[in-house]
């Protein structure tokens, strides 16, 4: 196989911890094979951050579990990254710690004394039954008085969108009775101190507990080069080439918390090793990357995505099944 595209990361994203309260069944972080208790150390995180600028690198972000449970790595991380002018992404919550209201508003004011000002992603939909929308609605309260709301934004992964708005409702009811007058609008949270924008949009497998596909929709795969992704009518955009860890893609170096870095950022990244380009307690993040930038598979990736992976490695029997993301389709592929 020769490598005809160059695996072209466009920032670095750190996992401190899987630590999760959640434990959502439609997760794409396999809680059930992962390490729980590791934990990446922040003075590691902030020297790949430095190899990450040499390198032309300029943003990052926080992944996991629950980033906020991890607040001194957050803080320390945000604060070598303004110190070298990268750019941080929103990170994702699904607030759980908004039940330790004290410790939630301390990191609030270290991480905006650290120059965070990118808000966060808040998870809201059904499957996060075990983070009631009240605990929403208290993060968001709190975050109102260090950050600014319209630079929030909430998720709710569910592919029944009523059902997610019913739940919005009890978060933005909460809101107001919290002092913070709030109402769910057709695309965003509207709120007394900014809106917030909303977005809907179906699970993705591979999950860490088996859903029934009626919670999903099913996408066909158009492997042809140059096919459209735009939908057909009444039907989802297919599946087809693009180079997701190409110069046109969007990956991320993902750091584990045991330091390994994972090629990719993508919804099924921790469901095939063989997405491990190296360890940065081991070598360099330079070094890393360029030996990812010969490997045959992650060449693949990089020129047509999953498509292109599974149709030249023999497996073209994979492009005949429908998925509910081009993830899935490379994690059979990477399985196979």
């Amino acid at each position: 196989m020769d490598n005809r595209a160059e695996y072209t990361p466009k920032g670095i994203a750190f996992a401190p911890s899987y630590e999760c309260p959640g434990g959502c069944l439609h997760c794409n972080i396999p809680f059930d094979r992962i390490d729980a208790k590791a934990e990446l150390d922040a003075g590691s995180a902030a020297r790949a951050l430095r190899e990450a600028k040499a390198m032309g690198l300029h943003s990052f972000q926080f992944v996991g579990g629950e980033p906020t449970l991890r607040g001194d790595f957050m803080v320390e991380v945000v604060a070598e990254g303004r110190r070298l002018s990268m750019k941080p992404h929103r990170p994702p919550t699904n607030c759980a710690t908004a039940a330790r209201p004290e410790y939630l508003r301390a990191l609030f004011a270290r991480l905006k004394q650290a120059g965070f000002t990118a808000g966060f992603r808040v998870s809201c939909d059904e499957f996060h039954g075990r983070v009631p929308p009240e605990s929403v609605a208290a993060f968001i309260v709190n975050a109102a008085d260090y950050f600014d709301l319209t630079r929030f934004a909430i998720g709710c992964c569910d592919k029944n969108e009523e059902r997610s708005r019913g739940r919005l409702e009890r978060v933005a009811r909460a809101m107001s009775e919290m002092g913070l007058e709030s109402r769910v609008g057709a695309a965003k949270m509207e709120t007394a101190r900014g809106d917030i924008k909303l977005g809907f949009w179906a699970p993705t497998r591979p999950t860490w507990k088996p859903l029934p596909d009626s919670e999903f929709v099913f996408r066909e795969v158009n492997a042809g080069a140059g096919a459209s992704e735009a939908p057909g009518r009444g039907s989802p955009a297919p599946i087809t080439r693009f180079g997701c860890l190409g110069p046109l893609g969007v990956g991320y170096v993902w750091i584990d918390p045991d330091g390994n870095a994972r090629a990719c950022c993508g919804n099924a990244n921790l469901f095939s090793d063989k997405l491990i380009i190296g360890n940065i307690h081991a070598e360099p993040l330079a070094a890393i990357v360029e030996r990812a930038r010969r490997d045959p598979v992650i060449s693949l990736l990089a020129e047509g995505g999953p498509v292109a992976l599974a149709a030249e490695t023999g497996l073209t029997g994979l492009l005949e099944k429908k998925y509910t993301h081009r993830c899935e389709l490379c994690a059979a592929a990477l399985n196979a």
